[in-house]
Order: structure tokens, then sequence, then C-alpha cells
């Protein structure tokens, strides 16, 4: 019989990889999660729950209540300079750091291996097994699950995603500046804010935290030429200087059926384009995917059944979320479109927060 260092191996530990690991391993499966980053590792992020907090809450308990740095209590949106929005809508802030590294933990005590520091280079699969190769050896498992982000080296070195094109991506350029909360009561409220503009396809923003602000912007590839332009003009209309600034990349397409899976093989989070295009939100959806994951690793694991019709049940556990998705696709499309032949009035921007507030009470 084959031997098997390990049940499964998930690569990414970001909310995703995380998740499914603690899952898989409190599932009883022999589990390895896989890191490039030295751990606790930060990423670009607004770091800004609405009320799906419930939802998290609900799985990894009040541990993530603690972590909460600010609640705000509205939303703000102007357009062109003018206040189009001032709408109740309660939101929790935090840090992707502690809130990663929450999960990553979670999975450490279920009984999962982490290995951080660790890049992995190529995964090589056949029908008997995947080998996954890193800086740090060569780990054999039944399955892998790639949580390693919008530039998935599992999913390029499996062949189900060769990349993204400039239509199906978003870029986003922020930056977190120190600013006391007595300055961001006084300059912002205690809010979140919005902005578009009618000459931008995208929009800003300014997160409040806790002693400093998350300030960005962001676009879809193809119209982000300027995007670095356009950050330091808002910058300057706020009155900002920028602290280090970050860039990162969106997947706006999710990628269904053979796309997002193969045998013995799995993709969640970014990794398979689980993203609400619309607000460019994936911390949800890299949760609810990673945790289907890890119930369809079980069941082929129990089943010793690894066969490409077994890892198909993969789209059924993500169908509900999946639907969501899709529905923020079409927003999206009705979105660009409004901006791009100036269409876009007040009952739009509230049918946009509306939209959010339905979406997550689904989840």
């Amino acid at each position: 019989m084959f031997k098997y260092d390990y049940d499964v191996i998930v690569v990414g530990a970001g909310p995703g990889g995380s998740a499914a690991a603690e899952k898989c391993a409190r599932f009883g499966l022999k589990t390895l999660l896989l890191e490039k980053e030295k751990l606790p590792r930060d990423k670009p992020c607004g770091g800004m729950f609405c009320p799906t907090i419930r939802y998290v809450v609900g799985i990894y308990g009040t541990d993530v209540e603690d972590i909460v740095e600010r609640s705000t209590d509205a939303v703000k949106v102007y357009f062109d300079g003018k206040i189009m929005i001032n709408k109740k809508y309660p939101s929790f802030m935090f840090s992707r750091k502690k809130f990663d590294y929450l999960i990553t933990k979670k999975a450490i005590e279920a009984g999962a291996k982490v290995i951080d520091n660790c890049r992995v280079s190529d995964v090589l699969g056949d029908a008997k097994k995947v080998k996954v190769v890193s800086g740090k050896g060569t780990f054999v498992s039944k399955i892998v699950i790639g949580a390693d982000g919008v530039n998935s080296v599992v999913a390029r070195k499996t062949g189900l995603n060769n990349g993204w094109d400039k239509e199906d991506s978003a870029l986003a350029i922020e930056s977190e500046i120190k600013m006391s909360n007595k300055e961001i009561e006084k300059r912002f409220g205690n809010c979140t804010v919005g902005y578009i503009y009618s000459d931008f396809v995208g929009y800003e923003w300014v997160i409040p935290k806790d002693g400093r602000i998350n300030v960005g912007l962001g676009t879809k590839v193809s119209r982000a030429g300027k995007l670095r332009e356009q950050f330091d003009e808002m910058l300057g209309r706020l009155g900002l200087r920028a602290g280090d600034v970050k860039a990162h990349m969106i997947p706006m397409n999710l990628l269904e059926n053979t796309h997002n899976h193969k045998k013995r093989v799995i993709l969640c989070g970014d990794a398979g384009g689980f993203v609400y295009p619309l607000i460019g939100a994936g911390i949800e959806p890299a949760i609810v995917s990673g945790r289907a994951a890890a119930d369809v690793c079980y069941d082929a694991v129990r089943d010793d059944d690894f066969s490409s019709r077994r890892f198909e049940k993969y789209d059924f556990y993500c169908k509900d979320f999946v639907n969501g998705i899709k529905k923020s696709t079409i927003h999206l499309k009705v979105f660009e479109f409004a901006m791009k032949y100036h269409l876009l009035k007040p009952f739009f921007v509230s049918w946009f927060l509306d939209y959010i507030d339905d979406n997550e009470k689904s989840m």
C-alpha cells in the first residue's frame, strides 16, 4: 500500500486555508498546513466585517469578537464630492494579521501541523497521490487544498487556472495611516466612508480603526493603468500622507466546476475565485469554501474514493453561497454600466447597501 505523509495538505494559511485545515483536523484527518510567510503575517485588506461577523463568531466563538478594534454604526457615500448616502450600517474593524492567525491557531489546536516560511514551488499529482514540493521538503498526501490566493501555485501547477485576465480581476491599492481616534471622529465620524466619482469606474474608501485608518481604492485591472496616480490624488483631496502603500489583486470571476477542483485537488478562497465581486469581499467566502473543501476531503478519505466524481460533491457543498457570488457578478455589471453611462443615482447606492445586507443575512 502506498505510504502517505498526510491525508490532506493545505497550501496557504489565510482564512480559507486555515478554516479548511482546522475542520480537516477535527475530522481526524492527518493534516499539514503550509504558509509561505512567517506567521503571524499581515495581508493587504480593508479589514472590515459587516453584520456577517455573526457567521464567523458562530464558528470560531467569541475569540473573534476579542480582536475587533472598533465598531462603527453608519456608512457615508459621496458622489463627486457631495454626500449621497448617510445610512445606519453597523461594521466591525479588525487587523488581518490577528484575524488570520486566530484561525490558524484554531487549526493547530485541532491537531493540524503548520509549517510557515515555506514556499511551495510545485504540485505533482497522479492517480494515487499528490506531491507538494516546497523549500522545506517534499510532502506526499492523498489530497491537496489550494488556498494560496489569487496567484495560486496549486492552481497553476495542476492546470486548473493559469491566471486571470484583466477583465476578470481587480487591483486595489491601500495604506494604513496613523491617526488619533479623536481626529478620526472629527474628520470622518463613527462611520466608514466611500467615495465614487463619475470619471472613475471603481470606488475609494476610508475605514477607521483603532489609532489609524485604512485608505484605498480599487478598480478592474483593465482600468488600473493610473491607479497609483489616482491614489495619490485621493490622499491629496483628504489631506493625508500615505504610510506603507500596498497593492493586491482580487479575482472577479468564479472558477466553476472542473476549474476549482479535480481528482485529489480542490481550490478554495481567492484561488478558486470565491469572492463577491461587487464589493471585493473574500473573507467569508474563503471560510465557507475552505470548510466545504474539508467536507469533501473527509468523505473521500473515509470511503477511500478519490475519483473525479467524488470531488464533484464540492459543487454541491458550495452551491448556496456560489449563487450569491453569481448575483454579485450581475450587480457588478449593473454598477459598471451605471458608472459608464453616468446613470448612478442615490437610489442605486442605497440598493447597493441593501444588497450587501441581504447577501450577508443569507450566509
